[in-house]
C-alpha cells in the first residue's frame, strides 16, 4: 500500500493546525507528497438596499492575501516533508473532490469542523460532502474536543467497523493491508442492533444464536476477502459501541467503509457519521 500523494485541505483554522501533525506523520510513514489546498470563497455581491447589502470588494487583493498566507502556512510543522501549496476558488467541498481527482491523491486528510452549540451532533457540511463524493479514502480528525486523540506517530492498534454485506470484503482487505504496511494490529468489530441487557436477561439462547450467526457470516466474508483478522462481536448502538471498544482497545485509528455513507440504503448509513463524530481517535473512511 502506497500513499504517494496526500491532499490536505486547510482553512487556516485551529482544526487545520491541529491536524498538521497527523498529516506529517502519515506522510513520513509513506514518504508522501503533501498537497496543501486552500479554497477561497469569494463573497457574493448584492447591490440591494437594507441589511443584505454587501459592499464591493477587491478580488485580486483577496487572492493575493490568501496566496501570501498559504505560502508560509505550517512551514515549521512540515519541515522535511515535500509540500506543494495550491490555491483554488469556489465551493470548498467541490474543489477538494476535484483536486483530489486531478492530483491523483491517494488520501484526503481533513478535520471534521462543525460549529455552534450543535457541533457535537453534526459534521461540517464540507466534510460530509467530501466523505460522500470523494473517490479516495478520507481521514478525519477527532471531532469532539473533549475526546483525547492519540499521538500522531502511533499506528499500532486499529479497529475496523464492518457490516455483513459483500462490499465489506473490500474494507477488510484494505484494513489488513494498511495494518500490515504499518505493522499494526487490526481487529474487526461488528455491532448487532439491539439492547444487550434485554437479550442478556430475557432470551439468552436467542442472543447466543444471533452472535453465532454473525460470527459465521463474518468468517465466510473474511474467507472471501482472504483476510484473517480477530473479530469483536457486540450488540448495541454502533457509534456508541465503536467508541467504547476504541477506548477499551486504546485504538489509534478507526476504519469504516465509505460505501455505507454513499449507499442510498444501508444499515450503517445513519451510523457512519455518528461513528466519525464519536470516535476517540481519527477515522479513515474507505
Amino acid at each position: 500500500m502506497r500513499f504517494e500523494r496526500i491532499l490536505f485541505p486547510v482553512d487556516f483554522s485551529d482544526q487545520s493546525r491541529s491536524s498538521a501533525s497527523f498529516v506529517k506523520a502519515m506522510a513520513n510513514r509513506f514518504q508522501s507528497e503533501v498537497v496543501m489546498l486552500n479554497v477561497l470563497e469569494l463573497p457574493t455581491v448584492w447591490y440591494g438596499a437594507g441589511e443584505g447589502w454587501v459592499p464591493p470588494f477587491d478580488e485580486d487583493q483577496m487572492r493575493a492575501e490568501a496566496d501570501e498566507k498559504l505560502h508560509d502556512y505550517l512551514a515549521a510543522e512540515f519541515a522535511g516533508v515535500k509540500v506543494r501549496r495550491m490555491l483554488a476558488e469556489g465551493d470548498p467541498a467541490k474543489q477538494i473532490v476535484c483536486h483530489a481527482k486531478a492530483q491523483k491523491a491517494d488520501l484526503i486528510m481533513m478535520p471534521t469542523h462543525g460549529y455552534g452549540p450543535y457541533r457535537s451532533l453534526l459534521l461540517g457540511s464540507v466534510t460530509a460532502k467530501v466523505l460522500h463524493d470523494a473517490e479516495c479514502p478520507v481521514w478525519t480528525g477527532v471531532h469532539t474536543p473533549e475526546f483525547t486523540s492519540h499521538f500522531p506517530q502511533n499506528f499500532d492498534r486499529i479497529l475496523c467497523a464492518v457490516d455483513r454485506e459483500p462490499r465489506d470484503a473490500r474494507i477488510m482487505r484494505w484494513a489488513q493491508e494498511f495494518g500490515c504496511t504499518l505493522g499494526a494490529q487490526v481487529r474487526l468489530i461488528y455491532v448487532m442492533p439491539g439492547d444487550p441487557e434485554i437479550h442478556e436477561f430475557t432470551d439468552r439462547v436467542y442472543r447466543e444464536q444471533l452472535f453465532q450467526n454473525a460470527g459465521e457470516a463474518l468468517e465466510k466474508l473474511q474467507s472471501q476477502a482472504g483476510t484473517k483478522l480477530d473479530t469483536l462481536l457486540r450488540m448495541g448502538k454502533p457509534a456508541q459501541v465503536v467508541h467504547e471498544e476504541a477506548c477499551a482497545e486504546d485504538a489509534n485509528l478507526v476504519i469504516v467503509g465509505r460505501g455505507v455513507i454513499q449507499k442510498a440504503l444501508g444499515r450503517l448509513r445513519s451510523n457512519a457519521y455518528a461513528i466519525i463524530r464519536q470516535s476517540p481517535c481519527p477515522v479513515i473512511s474507505v
